[in-house]
């Protein structure tokens, strides 16, 4: 069980984490649904943290090459 530290210093467990949405598109912030409580709101570097964590990982975008 891995657990990953958010920026304002409280921790989460990644497999506890069942959804992650923005509440409003105009916001900073994200909401992560948990299976035990109310969701927690996150920042945009927390969300890459916990999915980086969960072993997820970023698709690059592939270069065209030009010639």
């Amino acid at each position: 069980m891995a657990f990953v530290e958010l920026e304002d210093g409280s921790w989460i467990n990644p497999e506890l984490v069942e959804l992650i949405y923005k509440k409003q598109l105009n916001t900073d912030f994200w909401a992560a649904s948990m299976t035990n409580g109310d969701p927690a709101l996150i920042t945009d570097a927390d969300r890459a943290h916990i999915l980086k964590t969960a072993g997820y990982v970023r698709i690059k975008k592939e270069k065209d090459d030009e010639q």
